[in-house]
């Protein structure tokens, strides 16, 4: 895995942990496609190639209306000790 596609599985895993609801595919495509710093959004030129299933692999499931979340509770702590995501 390149530096640039773990950083982008990061990413997805940590919005995953930390929204307050579960995700649809398209809300973490949208998110991806921001940029905060320059302050634009390129959906053609950021979106993501494939699908969170190729990139996240086992952790996560998709649910019907392409709705992406963890697969287990586990998991979700597992993400979080490992990369200290939503520790407060």
């Amino acid at each position: 895995m390149e530096n640039e596609e773990r950083e982008d599985v990061l990413k997805i895993l940590s919005w995953i942990v930390c929204a307050e609801r579960d995700l649809g595919w398209h809300e973490i495509q949208g998110a991806m496609s921001l940029d905060l710093q320059l302050r634009t959004v390129d959906f053609n030129g950021r979106c993501l190639h494939g699908t969170s299933k190729d990139l996240c692999g086992c952790l996560v499931e998709i649910r019907p209306g392409n709705i992406v979340s963890l697969v287990h509770a586990s998991a979700k702590q597992s993400v979080r000790f490992k990369y200290s995501i939503g520790q407060y």
